[in-house]
């Protein structure tokens, strides 16, 4: 890691920070950015939007089709195979950290924040004094940079706590060995950027294209930037970090001051958007980010944009079930991304016999299945219809997780995913178990799956959002790699409405229980009757947002438990939960490998038996036992250099065993 702010900052120095702004062919007459002085590029209006253009391609720290910060969660497992690493969260998981080299396999914003800072300080100087730049333009682009100043400050204090905070762009004669500025100011210096976007926003006529920053878009960030600081001031008040000699995660302001601020910030939208009435439309459509509910939209297109395609991701390393010797087509998908049997049990079962909504274990349907909490809590049964227990769930479960049994593809000729395991006879598991786990051999249950067998689901299922099966090879098989026409959405109005109810709760607002309840109506659930309004938000927010870019269930979890004070956050301190659906087997004479389920009546025959498990293997832990991992440390060699820094509370002088 780099450690002085100014060799960050010069790297990204004036000329390096535009190559590749604008293109080699240009139809307009302008000169490339390559090769026009830094006097004569502020003069022109076209260089000036194309250099604030590039703002838009940096994403959140953890984001991306891979979904990062989800396998950090309770939400989703990460597999175990050694080539493909995007999906190997065992060093984040287990906080196996390096005293002079910091994360080990993963690298929070520093060094390419400051750039990134850099780069919009530089924008907001020059165009300021650019007289070239009209009054109208000048108010759009200083306001798409005031946002994205915060924009990364918010993405660095996620992980470092507190940063250096630069509001200008320094030079080298610059005294370049800046301290941290409080947790407070920076949260307060962010908010402070996003309330002169809105100002200059409200200075500027036209409308923003889709897609692009407005004055919607920075208050919705408000709102959200204002939650963690409200938590931020709860941890101050409770005294969570007691290792902090300077001073910097002590608040004077306490949290019902920020509470009131994101209020109000996401209160000023509600009525203005509209919540899609298909869930699944706003992930699987081309035509997601016109959506009534898009605020901030991320477009990806075949041939224009690229780097977003979780189609190619979302299901199984294996075989097609219905395959031929002639035509045994596989999936191939090669996944790493499987949601856990926590984020399963959190969708609601309508029951069949009384229509109320209930944990799917409760139910009649469960009943009948014999299900039963063993004394590890676990829930096991035996059904001939245990796939009964994914039926009539809350919507969002559909458009998010694929489970045993349910179909991938395109509506025309869908394929069925099964995840079972047949139990009869260790020594041929591989050729009669199904085509879908990663549980290869029954006599090594015991062993992790790991390499390939990783890349096909331990848990029991597989991530589903955003998966399009539209695009087909010549053989008829479908096209995982071709990038889609789909949408993640940096801000969409569900957000706002979640915002605005848990602030409101905290601030004793009436109108908190309708904005959760416009969100579970959309799900297919009734208005909720309970009497902890606060959790059951929590509960929204999960199942509303599970695996999207950018996560929120992690840094979620992070916030409110650091607002209570805890040193141990369970749902991070312990490995994932799965489940394990054993049957009879027979191995497929068509394909040659693996297994279809014997039917009832079928030789061999027996009912199939289910159990939830938390997976028992080392290198799936989690940990988080003490209040430290709430932050990153900075490695022993930055501090050497830049003494300026205060190393985050509870690693000064910490003995890494790693």
């Amino acid at each position: 890691m780099k450690l002085k702010i100014y060799r960050f900052i010069m790297a990204g120095m004036f000329l390096v920070s535009l190559i590749g702004i604008s293109t080699a062919c240009d139809p307009l007459g302008i000169e490339p950015t390559t090769q026009v002085d830094e006097g004569r590029f502020w003069q022109n209006p076209q260089l000036a939007r194309s250099y604030v253009n590039n703002f838009y391609f940096w994403t959140q720290t953890a984001s991306g089709d891979t979904f990062q910060s989800e396998q950090w969660s309770d939400n989703a497992q990460g597999n175990a195979e050694q080539d493909w690493n995007t999906y190997r969260q065992e060093s984040f998981n287990k906080r196996l950290y390096d005293e002079n080299s910091g994360i080990i396999g993963f690298s929070a914003p520093w060094s390419d924040a400051y750039k990134k800072v850099y780069n919009v300080n530089l924008g907001i100087e020059k165009i300021s004094s650019s007289d070239a730049i009209s009054e109208n333009l000048k108010n759009q682009l200083l306001a798409e940079s005031y946002f994205f100043r915060a924009f990364i400050y918010f993405d660095m204090i996620k992980f470092w706590g507190t940063v250096p905070y630069v509001d200008r762009a320094l030079t080298i004669d610059d005294d370049t060995y800046l301290p941290q500025s409080k947790r407070e100011v920076v949260f307060d210096n962010i908010l402070a950027d996003l309330n002169e976007s809105i100002k200059y926003f409200e200075g500027f006529v036209g409308n923003s294209e889709v897609g692009m920053i407005n004055k919607d878009v920075s208050k919705a960030f408000i709102s959200r930037v204002a939650l963690y600081a409200a938590n931020a001031a709860d941890a101050s008040a409770k005294n969570l970090y007691k290792d902090d000699p300077k001073g910097l995660f002590k608040f004077e302001k306490n949290s019902q001051h920020y509470y009131q601020i994101a209020y109000d910030a996401a209160n000023s939208l509600i009525g203005k958007y509209s919540l899609e009435e298909n869930y699944e439309d706003l992930f699987t459509s081309p035509n997601a980010h016109m959506s009534s509910e898009s605020i901030w939209p991320v477009m990806f297109k075949e041939n224009q944009r690229g780097g977003f395609n979780p189609t190619s991701k979302n299901g199984p390393d294996h075989l097609y079930y219905g395959g031929t010797e002639d035509a045994s087509y596989a999936w191939n998908i090669r996944s790493g991304l499987f949601p856990t049997q926590d984020l399963v049990d959190s969708y609601l079962q309508k029951d069949e016999v009384d229509g109320k909504w209930k944990n799917w274990w409760e139910t009649s349907q469960a009943k009948a299945m014999g299900v039963t909490i063993n004394e590890d809590g676990e829930i096991e049964g035996e059904s001939a219809n245990y796939r009964d227990m994914y039926k009539n769930r809350d919507e969002r479960f559909y458009a998010t997780v694929t489970y045993d049994g349910s179909y991938m593809g395109p509506e025309e000729e869908p394929y069925i995913i099964q995840t079972w395991i047949d139990n009869t006879n260790p020594a041929v598991t591989l050729k009669y178990s199904s085509l879908h786990t990663g549980y290869r051999y029954l006599d090594r249950m015991d062993v992790a799956p790991m390499n390939r067998a990783s890349a096909q689901t331990i848990t029991g299922y597989y991530s589903r959002k955003y998966s399009q099966f539209n695009q087909f090879n010549n053989d008829g098989t479908l096209n995982w790699g071709l990038q889609r026409q789909t949408t993640f959405f940096n801000i969409r109005y569900a957000e706002v409405l979640l915002n605005c109810a848990e602030a409101g709760i905290k601030l004793g607002k009436a109108d908190a229980v309708n904005h959760i309840n416009e969100i579970r109506r959309r799900a297919g659930l009734d208005d909720y009757t309970g009497n902890n309004l606060y959790e059951e938000m929590k509960l929204q927010r999960r199942l509303e947002f599970a695996f999207e870019a950018p996560g929120f269930r992690y840094f979620d979890l992070l916030r409110w438990s650091e607002a209570e004070g805890k040193t141990t956050i369970e749902e991070l301190n312990q490995a994932s939960r799965g489940i394990w659906i054993f049957r009879k087997g027979v191995e497929s004479q068509m394909v040659g490998e693996n297994g279809y389920p014997v039917e009832e009546g079928g030789e061999g025959y027996f009912t199939p038996k289910f159990e939830t498990f938390r997976v028992p293997y080392s290198v799936y832990e989690r940990k988080f036992d003490n209040s430290r991992y709430y932050f990153v440390p900075f490695s022993a060699t930055t501090l050497k250099d830049y003494t300026q820094l205060q190393q985050n509370p509870g690693w000064t002088n910490f003995i890494y065993n790693n």
